[in-house]
């Protein structure tokens, strides 16, 4: 039996593979296995992987007969897994040498059910140069248990950290019947969302043992996609759900809440002015009306407020207005800031 099953699924993944398997060849805990979920890859994915499986017993193919995205990849996988532990990857992404050293020490010393920690954001151009590297760490350090571990569940979710599930390793039993829904851009959130109604302890270490490749027009955020808010506003009524069920439902969570909310929204007014939404002034109008009229929307935005971010708390007071020409208008604004400087937007993203 092996201790760790890792979990990657692959589409069309060729290019990356030889990095993520000698990079696992090199970590100096030796007792894991991967399973490797060919997705119907079209490029040199199957035979890459077989040939790695041939020379290392540890690495296991699963190939699906037809492509269904990264949840029904993950979902296979851990059909698969036997390992105690099991950690999410994505093989288009790098990681330390000592990352599964230092995540099963931290576990199996303290008996935590899940290991949470940071990653490197290395942003990279269309030719896959790297331009810029960022830290992300988590906002605390060492062991959460009960009460503790909830209040910090929000603070983790501003840093990012909370909806990723490469940045964990998890104990195979506070898993349990949870996996991944069929949704494009919200899966690894609401998979932790089930995950952590179970989790009664967790260890935080604040290193960037993972290495984030965000990589110009192939990151899946930047994709277009017609559910981003339907998506996104999934992820935020999850959260506050999860905040009611632990009792947290108070002024600052709503404000906090609804100040990510608000970020989604923004992007979401910016997105239905490109042409691939396929939206007319007047639907546009019929959205910002039905935003305003939504309960989720009246729960959190309106009492929301930035944590420093000055052009957030502008964007903010604009969208509580509830007025479709003011949300509007912001929406023109900002997609012709995104696309004409795209640092800038990059920037003001960054705020909450």
């Amino acid at each position: 039996m092996y201790r760790v099953s890792i979990i990657a699924p692959c589409y069309n993944a060729a290019a990356y593979l030889d990095g993520i398997c000698d990079l696992l060849e090199l970590q100096p805990y030796d007792c894991w296995e991967l399973i490797a979920v060919d997705d119907a890859s079209t490029d040199e994915t199957t035979s890459t992987l077989e040939r790695y499986a041939a020379a290392d017993e540890r690495i296991t193919p699963v190939l699906l007969e037809a492509n269904g995205g990264a949840a029904a990849a993950r979902n296979a996988g851990l059909a698969r897994a036997r390992s105690e532990y099991m950690w999410f990857l994505d093989p288009d992404d790098d990681f330390d040498p000592s990352l599964l050293v230092e995540a099963l020490d931290a576990l199996e010393t303290t008996d935590a059910d899940v290991v949470i920690f940071g990653c490197r954001e290395e942003s990279c151009d269309v030719a896959g140069a790297l331009r810029s590297t960022r830290d992300v760490l988590p906002p605390v350090s060492g062991v959460l248990s009960g009460d503790e571990l909830h209040r910090a569940i929000l603070d983790l979710e501003e840093s990012t950290l909370y909806g990723y599930v490469w940045n964990k390793v998890y104990r195979r039993a506070a898993i349990g019947s949870a996996r991944f829904p069929d949704v494009m851009l919200a899966e690894d959130l609401l998979f932790n969302v089930e995950v952590f109604d179970h989790v009664e302890r967790a260890v935080f270490i604040q290193k960037p043992l993972y290495h984030y490749k965000k990589r110009l027009r192939s990151n899946l955020t930047n994709r277009f996609d017609k559910q981003y808010y339907a998506e996104h506003r999934m992820r935020i009524e999850a959260l506050y759900n999860q905040h009611v069920r632990w009792g947290l439902d108070s002024e600052e969570t709503r404000s906090r809440l609804g100040s990510l909310y608000g970020r989604y929204i923004i992007s979401a007014l910016e997105r239905n002015c490109d042409k691939r939404a396929e939206m007319s002034h007047a639907d546009r109008v019929a959205w910002c009306r039905a935003l305003a009229n939504d309960p989720l929307f009246t729960a959190l935005v309106q009492g929301a407020h930035s944590r420093g971010g000055v052009a957030l708390e502008a964007c903010l007071a604009l969208i509580k207005t509830g007025c479709p020409a003011l949300m509007l208008a912001l929406g023109r604004l900002v997609h012709v800031v995104r696309s004409r400087l795209g640092s800038l937007y990059a920037k003001l993203k960054r705020q909450r």
